[in-house]
């Protein structure tokens, strides 16, 4: 059986420390360690994350835009809405990688970022919905 997300590159340290350098004046900090699936990426409203799979491969880029008030990070509860709701995700990510950005980045920033995040890391950008109820 051929795994649904089976990864581009490995996410790094050092190219992890890239892909902060990329959010420029909107980074809120960096925080250099993946965060397991199932535990909280710490606080931030407005994030850009990069899944990986069992081998270290990143295999999804997203990006967070919540509609109202969290009490944990966003980019872990956009996590648990996609492994909540996809067998394959649930089974196959295993980490993810978190670029927290100001709460007063422009939700612009936030959508280009995502994009050239994704580009650089070879990772095709998958949206069913780009409706706000679809985002956390």
């Amino acid at each position: 059986m051929t795994a649904a997300w089976p990864g581009v590159v490995a996410v790094t340290d050092a190219r992890y420390t890239m892909l902060t350098r990329l959010a420029g004046q909107w980074l809120a900090e960096e925080r250099p360690e993946p965060v397991p699936i199932g535990e909280n990426s710490g606080y931030e409203d407005k994030a850009v994350y990069v899944a990986v799979n069992r081998r270290g491969l990143a295999c999804y880029c997203g990006r967070t835009a919540p509609t109202r008030m969290l009490t944990r990070g966003a980019a872990a509860t956009r996590i648990s809405q996609h492994v909540g709701r996809t067998r394959s995700k649930r089974e196959e990510w295993t980490e993810y990688w978190v670029i927290p950005l100001s709460s007063l980045t422009p939700d612009h920033a936030v959508s280009e970022l995502e994009r050239t995040v994704a580009a650089r890391l070879g990772i095709p950008l998958v949206h069913r919905s780009n409706s706000p109820s679809q985002r956390a």
